[in-house]
């Protein structure tokens, strides 16, 4: 056998570590950040010029798991910091999105649209933002939180709770968050959104059934549409009736079905234009009444 020589050794050594490092560093998300501070006093808008390009490549820069996914999730994290609450801390807004495309179409279906108003977080402008899983960061560990919930929404539309170890995950860092005492991780006191609440309902075996009819939804509904529009809807009308069924015994304060139907009720409401029972949307404002008005419209559209 030939020898090799030290630069043709040296070469393939670089070139493996070049590779090695550009698989370890392979992005999971392809996030948009948007950030709005109007609110915030003049003095201190210098100090967050930099926020949203700081988050948006802290969020797509990181391997947050060990698949190589065929394409990125997309997202969106939308920040309304609305007020300076001490030296380098903010209270903010913020609108969390996440959307997958449909196969065999052109399409893609929203998978997660959350609503969260009760964040406080510590960000000083050149101090970069950075991972750590054993301990709690008001900054990092909120976005730490919602990435693990995107992508397990996401993993539970391609196979049967396949999201549990992204979850599980979420729900490590929420515990953190609660034993040490950061604000916003309790539970609702009020019945209003709550994080905590929300990925203790999704690991809860009681609610299974909700994140499998997500699966049926999606994969053998939307994904099945253009091949078999019959059996498409036949899963999608299965999906919702399980929901309703867990619904029947939920607290009235639940957060995993209100988030389904507030992520997926205008498509809902779309899809079933074309469905051949009307009676789909009677059913519909009973399970989700908070959006009975946009059933009655979409029903009224099929005459």
């Amino acid at each position: 056998m030939q020898k090799k020589s030290p630069l043709f050794i040296l070469t393939i050594f670089s070139l493996t570590i070049v590779l090695s490092h550009s698989q370890i560093h392979a992005q999971d998300l392809d996030c948009v950040v948007k950030v709005k501070y109007e609110s915030v006093p003049t003095t201190n808008k210098d100090l967050l010029v930099n926020f949203e390009s700081d988050v948006r490549d802290y969020i797509n820069s990181y391997k947050w798991g060990s698949d190589n996914l065929d394409e990125k999730i997309r997202c969106t994290f939308d920040i309304n910091i609305q007020n300076v609450v001490g030296q380098d801390r903010y209270s903010a807004q913020v609108f969390i999105g996440s959307s997958r495309p449909i196969y065999n179409g052109s399409n893609t279906s929203a998978v997660l649209r959350l609503f969260d108003d009760t964040w406080e977080f510590t960000y000083v402008r050149g101090r970069p933002i950075t991972h750590n899983a054993y301990s709690f960061n008001d900054l990092a560990s909120f976005f730490d939180f919602y990435v693990y919930l995107i992508i397990g929404y996401d993993y539970d539309t391609w196979d049967n709770l396949n999201g549990t170890p992204y979850f599980q995950k979420a729900a490590d860092i929420a515990s953190l968050a609660r034993s040490s005492g950061g604000k916003g991780w309790q539970p609702s006191k009020g019945g209003g959104y709550s994080r905590v609440q929300l990925i203790e309902e999704i690991l809860n075996a009681r609610f299974a059934p909700v994140r499998s009819a997500s699966f049926k939804y999606h994969f053998g509904g939307l994904d099945s549409i253009a091949t078999s529009k019959e059996r498409a809807y036949n899963n999608i009308v299965d999906a919702i009736r399980m929901i309703g069924e867990v619904k029947k015994t939920a607290d009235v304060r639940n957060q995993i079905i209100k988030v389904f139907f507030e992520t997926k009720f205008k498509e809902i409401s779309e899809l079933f234009v074309g469905y051949s029972d009307p009676k789909i949307y009677l059913d519909l404002a009973a399970m989700d009444p908070s959006h009975q008005t946009t059933y009655e419209e979409y029903r009224k559209k099929r005459k």
